[in-house]
């Protein structure tokens, strides 16, 4: 049996055992054009498209490099529904305050980590003072650890000799020894780890939880509302494949990221996993940490206003007993 068949069989019993019966009556959903970016979630839904099928759900999932990227599609008009950490959520609503909505997140938690060689001595940032570190400036992780310099007495920015560094030189560089130390989001953590370059140094969710959101237009949303339903039902199963199945889901996302010009391993994958918090609520928590964001970012001048934010988590309440109602009828 090919490879290919054996993975299509795995995949298919998956499907049955999350999901139930598949969704009938699709036939007259309008497509969704949706803007993801390169998450470990967003991998997993691009190799495992058996997930919107079952919905009756045509999906035309464009993976951006950035949320800027992801903000400006949606301000276009270009997609329906886009994702964003919490400092592009703030610049999304910052910009059309009145016109957007959020509707779920798909990840939060410690996906920025601090990662150090695997036999290197360190154990804190505090034994990191005087050396050369990398980070992507302008990013949310310069924005956490700019956070947590600022909440710690004894340790300041210009304590490090910094290095602006793109996410896919970091592993080599921490390797060759040119930085000591790098501060990045998933997966480039994750890679470092699983190619036994490096470990984890911290992670930051206790600092900030960096909430990355789901958006649409109230415009959509109003019009849509059965394609929004059967989206977020989608990534509720997405996640309950995470949960139940990790290896699989991660053989499925390195395949997808792989398609991609992205080499992640499929360990890498389950590490990431395993590590950050895939649910989907809109919580008080959530809420409070984007709005923490925007008040950080308009104090750095990022920002010219802090916007009100508006959700709607009754849309992920429907998805939730549309799989409920599938269970049951299985």
């Amino acid at each position: 049996m090919s490879r290919f068949r054996r993975l299509s069989i795995i995949i298919g019993v998956v499907v049955v055992l999350l999901a139930g019966v598949l969704v009938v009556g699709g036939d007259d959903l309008e497509v969704i054009r949706y803007g993801g970016q390169y998450y470990p979630g967003e991998f997993l839904l691009k190799g495992c498209p058996e997930l919107w099928a079952k919905y009756g759900l045509e999906v035309d999932h464009i993976l951006f490099s950035s949320g800027t990227e992801g903000n400006l599609a949606l301000i276009a008009g270009n997609v329906d529904i886009n994702v964003g950490s919490d400092s592009k959520t703030a610049a999304l609503f910052a910009a059309i305050r009145d016109e957007v909505l959020i509707i779920a997140t798909i990840q939060r938690g410690d996906r920025y980590s601090t990662i150090v060689r695997v036999n290197s001595p360190y154990q804190s940032w505090h034994d990191l003072k005087g050396k050369t570190v990398g980070t992507r400036l302008g990013t949310g992780a310069e924005q956490v650890l700019l956070r947590y310099f600022d909440q710690v007495e004894d340790l300041s920015w210009d304590d490090f000799k910094w290095v602006n560094i793109k996410v896919e030189d970091m592993t080599a560089a921490l390797q060759n020894g040119s930085i000591e130390a790098f501060t990045a989001w998933e997966p480039t953590p994750a890679i470092a780890e699983s190619q036994g370059v490096g470990r984890v140094l911290r992670s930051w969710g206790d600092i900030a939880l960096v909430p990355v959101s789901v958006h649409t237009t109230l415009e959509y949303a109003e019009s849509h509302r059965e394609e929004i339903v059967r989206f977020l039902a989608t990534h509720l199963d997405k996640v309950a494949l995470i949960e139940s199945y990790p290896d699989l889901a991660g053989r499925l996302a390195a395949e997808a990221a792989g398609a991609q010009g992205i080499e992640v391993s499929p360990d890498a994958f389950v590490r990431i996993f395993n590590r950050v918090d895939f649910s989907l609520e809109v919580d008080d928590e959530v809420i409070a940490s984007i709005r923490d964001t925007a008040s950080f970012l308009y104090e750095k001048g990022k920002l010219d206003v802090i916007p009100e934010f508006r959700w709607d988590g009754s849309f992920l309440e429907e998805a939730k007993l549309l799989r409920e109602q599938q269970q049951q009828e299985d």
